[in-house]
């Protein structure tokens, strides 16, 4: 009876499944350690303390256009200017003084007519920055930052800057922490995806510090990403084996199986006779005749 040669030998199959395992896993978490969210870090709450001054939106005239919950129009054009040169003369350090604490996303989306020109503090990440050209800005550009909040992680901001600190990345997916400053101009209307909604649009300063703690998270990057590629040369070489086996099997099937020795329990009385007489002790024979 022919039996045919398994593909895997001893431990190689359990082996090739561990390693098969171990690469899966070491290349989600690599993903995700490249692409997982940086959470903003967390502003101290408010303390109790004496009654904030009364809030009092800015009255100018520029703001009687304005109107909430549509796109940016050149109707905006005359409030959007005026917040720039506002926001111009001062310093990031003026502006955020003179900024309030006590405004949240849902403040400015139910009643934003109560805080037109308002200035507000916002502590969160910047998801996306752009740079166009406007013929509002002195310089001839403009910045725009979308920026999430703790308070409101899938809504974002519109913030919108004359200058951006030095060495700050722009692209569709920086994800930056940032500190940002400014007045409060409209909800404006946006297109996301196949939905339609709403964003405050303020305009003022940013503020934003390279992150000297990224060394160490490189370095468990770096570490991470050598470890699955000695795991993925493991599990190649498994792979390169079992497939040379595979193949040796396919093109040579004459080797699958080693017919196995058969046994008969009849002996021919010849050969028994001659058993026999071969284990005869010559001692016990009779002397031969003179």
């Amino acid at each position: 009876m022919n039996r045919p040669s398994p593909f895997f030998h001893g431990s190689e199959l359990p082996r090739l499944a561990l390693l098969a395992a171990l690469t899966v896993a070491g290349w989600g978490a690599l993903y995700y350690a490249y692409h997982r969210p940086v959470a903003p870090p967390a502003e101290p709450p408010l303390r109790a303390g004496p009654a904030p001054a009364a809030i009092q939106p800015d009255s100018s005239e520029v703001f009687e256009t304005v109107t909430d919950r549509t796109a940016m129009t050149f109707r905006d054009n005359a409030a959007y200017a005026y917040l720039l040169e506002k926001a111009r003369p001062q310093t990031p350090a003026e502006l955020a003084a003179e900024a309030r604490r006590d405004v949240f996303l849902t403040h400015l989306w139910e009643r934003p007519e109560l805080y037109r020109g308002v200035p507000v503090h916002i502590q969160g990440a910047a998801l996306r920055v752009v740079r166009f050209e406007s013929k509002l800005s002195k310089s001839g550009w403009l910045y725009e930052a979308w920026i999430v909040t703790p308070d409101a992680r899938r809504y974002p901001y519109d913030c919108v800057f004359e200058e951006a600190p030095e060495g700050f990345p722009i692209g569709i997916d920086v994800n930056e922490r940032v500190v940002f400053n400014g007045y409060f101009l409209k909800v404006m209307k946006y297109q996301a995806g196949d939905t339609a909604r709403g964003a405050p649009v303020l305009i003022g300063k940013i503020g934003w510090d390279r992150r000297p703690t990224d060394a160490p998270a490189e370095e468990s990057n770096r570490v991470l990403f050598w470890s699955m590629v000695v795991l993925g040369a493991m599990f190649l070489i498994s792979l390169l084996r079992w497939v040379y086996q595979m193949l040796n099997f396919l093109a040579f099937p004459h080797r699958r199986g080693t017919p196995e020795r058969t046994f008969n329990d009849e002996i021919p009385p010849e050969d028994l006779q001659s058993w026999v007489e071969s284990q005869t002790d010559p001692e016990d024979q009779p002397p031969p005749e003179p």
